[in-house]
């Protein structure tokens, strides 16, 4: 008997159907926030420390704070760009 099975998750073209290209059916995502704008740090620091412990609480430099809504805007981004890509291989609705 012939193994006729078919990886799971991957497109495959159905000669019963035509040719028509199996794609499952996925949720759409949460809402995209608002983007975040930052200032760039002067010298990116991305080894943070604890927060500090006065009122109120902070990061323990100006820059370690911008380094990090910095890396929160670059990821808002990349996110972005593969759902643009993922929809536009009919991956997200």
């Amino acid at each position: 008997m012939a193994n006729n099975t078919k990886p799971i998750g991957v497109a495959y073209a159905d000669p019963l159907l035509d040719g028509a290209t199996f794609v499952p059916q996925v949720a759409a995502n949460t809402a995209a926030l608002t983007t975040i704008t930052s200032t760039a740090p002067g010298t990116p620091d991305y080894a943070i420390q604890d927060l500090t412990q006065t009122t109120p609480f902070g990061f323990a430099t100006k820059d370690e704070g911008n380094s990090v809504l910095s890396v929160v805007a670059n990821l808002q981004t990349r996110v972005s760009q593969l759902e643009t890509k993922l929809k536009t291989y009919g991956l997200l609705p």
